[in-house]
């Protein structure tokens, strides 16, 4: 019966090589910027949140600098105490790391031992004033590769979800996620207009102009309800 002890390590060497790849976490991820966590990182966080919400709604021009540690101590201490209800319950430990031209984010998925790390590698690119190219570098659970494309689908969901326009597109054989701005539909409304976005190490810049809208001036195309829609580009 030597034979059935064989199989036997076989199979529990191969479950637990497919538990370590599946809560591999990478580098891209786990070097997040500097300053660890703290309680006035993530107030700073909620600050430039309501700064940036007030410039988008109020006539003249508009900016904000955002550091991934800010963004990670929101995640790891406000989101947990006042917003528990924004992520499903076994979405844990969220991090995002700032990097030129990229963003990268993860969590663990899952519970205990069955828990594995989801990330993705996002291309994130401004083409033209209000629309926002965003591409998968990369998407895994662990080691693991998931379709790209469903994680876009999902990732447009979340983003609608904020009163946003998406919509798929195909370049290069590949996927891409647009994102545009809405404007007011109403004779003057607020209508924002993001005109410079930039990724560095650990940092993100974006400013832009809020004006308010006359008769006749055009929209941004796209709907919110009307769910993802798949185009190719001009």
């Amino acid at each position: 019966m030597a034979w059935v002890s064989g199989v036997l390590v076989l199979g529990v060497a191969t479950g637990l090589l497919l538990v370590l790849s599946l809560r591999h976490q990478p580098q891209a991820v786990l070097d997040k910027a500097a300053g660890g966590v703290s309680e006035a990182a993530a107030s700073r966080m909620v600050t430039k949140a309501a700064a940036v919400y007030e410039g988008l709604s109020r006539e003249g021009p508009w900016e904000a600098v955002i550091g991934d540690h800010e963004i990670n101590a929101w995640l790891a201490l406000d989101l947990p105490r006042n917003h528990a209800g924004l992520l499903p319950a076994w979405v844990q430990s969220p991090s995002v790391r700032i990097l030129p031209k990229r963003i990268a984010v993860g969590a663990w998925l899952g519970y205990g031992l069955f828990a594995a790390y989801g990330w993705v590698d996002l291309q994130v690119e401004l083409h033209g004033v209000n629309q926002i190219w965003i591409r998968p570098l990369d998407a895994r659970l662990g080691l693991v590769p998931v379709p790209k494309a469903a994680v876009l689908r999902r990732l447009a969901g979340g983003i609608e979800a904020l009163g946003l326009i998406t919509s798929l597109r195909r370049l290069d054989d590949s996927m891409l996620l647009v994102v545009s701005i809405p404007s007011s539909g109403q004779s003057g409304g607020a209508e924002p207009l993001l005109e410079s976005l930039r990724l560095d190490d650990g940092e993100m810049f974006a400013a832009g102009t809020t004006r308010r809208r006359d008769d006749g001036t055009p929209t941004l195309s796209g709907s919110r309800r009307d769910g993802v829609g798949i185009t190719t580009p001009d």
